[in-house]
């Protein structure tokens, strides 16, 4: 009886995967579908690829920046760019990478014209993050947030990208390679320097 059970539970395991396989393969069937119509001129498709990443590409960039009016500004460029770009973008690539490739060079072109005004974290953010109303333990969590974030930011422009591409988006280390346009093996290098750094913190 027992292994009966067993041998169900490996079924039923089976076959939560291949729905769940067949669940991103519909995804990826429908983004495509999205960016060929796109590509056609069709702007409903185009919204709706912008709505789709929208919010994740602002974090990303608010992650590496640590200013929220920057960040808006530089998610803005990065979409208007996607457009621009977008007859260039090939299916076979995935369009999450495609953009925070973009986002990358969009908000680096930003530090480059920005260079003397732009802070990365502002200590007036970090007070008042701080000073928010919420119980004890909700206000040391902010803290810990803050000092992590101002950890990251400090690190080397592509070790920070690493660190936030793999930890806050979960991006494998293949598809950070895509999106920074470098080998794998240099993507471990910068991950286990970037960790090292946040280690000597004692933040990792």
């Amino acid at each position: 009886m027992q292994e009966v059970i067993f041998y169900v539970i490996i079924y039923e395991t089976f076959l939560i995967r291949q729905s769940l396989y067949k669940c991103k393969e519909v995804i990826k069937m429908d983004e495509i579908e999205l960016v060929c119509r796109a590509k056609l001129g069709d702007k409903e498709a185009l919204n709706e690829i912008v709505d789709m990443h929208y919010d994740e590409i602002y974090k990303f960039i608010y992650r590496r920046m640590g200013n929220k009016a920057a960040a808006e500004d530089v998610t803005q460029d990065t979409f208007i760019k996607f457009i621009k770009n977008l007859p260039y973008y090939k299916e076979k690539n995935k369009l999450k990478s495609f953009l925070f490739t973009i986002a990358i060079n969009t908000s680096n072109d930003f530090f480059r014209r920005h260079k003397q005004e732009t802070s990365l974290l502002s200590l007036d953010n970090v007070g008042e993050e701080i000073t928010e109303e919420g119980t004890e333990d909700e206000i040391l969590k902010k803290e810990e947030a803050l000092i992590v974030r101002e950890a990251v930011l400090s690190l080397p422009d592509v070790q920070r990208d690493v660190i936030i591409l793999r930890f806050y988006h979960d991006l494998k280390i293949k598809e950070i390679a895509s999106v920074q346009k470098v080998p794998v093996p240099t993507v471990k290098t910068r991950l286990r320097r970037a960790l090292k750094a946040l280690k000597e913190c004692e933040l990792w």
